[in-house]
């Protein structure tokens, strides 16, 4: 049983709902990539039953901050992320979320939409070391999914999420006016 089924099976005898984003979210929207972590989207009001949860199953805390947890994984895991999100924000990406292909028990997916403004927003706010791989995740789900930057709906959110430099990037590379 790999990492995400247990934990998912511990979610749902809890009543824990979550949602698979990160890299696991880019894979399930079509960039098959190398992901080493497992990046959860979970209500900001389960924190301590989460920090429960992950404790029980061999988690161990190493970084917190407010809007997320980081845990080293117990042996032959992988490394977990928790994405703390307000009410409003979780139950918003909860009903556009799309059901996960792996199956019955897996955790629904982050629509490829609120994906791309979650990688836009840490390109254009998150540390150094990671907006190469935000960023080809970003260029390379344009691709794969045919989106149009050049289409206001998308133009709109780069911009909004992410920077000027990104969306002229993705006109390049991916085409549109």
């Amino acid at each position: 049983m790999s990492a995400l089924e247990k934990i998912a099976g511990c979610a749902r005898t809890e009543r824990l709902p979550f949602l698979l984003a990160g890299g696991h979210a880019v894979i399930a929207h079509g960039y098959h990539r190398t992901t080493f972590d497992i990046d959860l989207a979970v209500r900001r009001a389960d924190r301590d039953k989460w920090l429960e949860v992950m404790s029980a199953l061999g988690y161990a805390l190493f970084h917190e901050g407010p809007a997320f947890a980081q845990f080293n994984p117990p042996a032959g895991a992988a490394p977990v992320d928790l994405m703390f999100l307000n009410e409003h924000t979780f139950e918003k990406l909860q009903s556009a979320a799309a059901p996960n292909r792996d199956g019955e028990g897996f955790p629904s997916v982050i629509c490829l939409r609120d994906l791309l403004a979650m990688k836009c927003h840490a390109i254009k706010h998150g540390h150094g070391g990671r907006i190469v791989k935000d960023a080809d995740d970003v260029i390379q789900l344009f691709l794969i999914n045919r989106l149009d930057p050049a289409i206001s709906d998308w133009r709109d959110l780069v911009l909004k999420y992410g920077t000027q430099d990104l969306y002229e990037k993705l006109r390049r590379i991916c085409g549109g006016k």
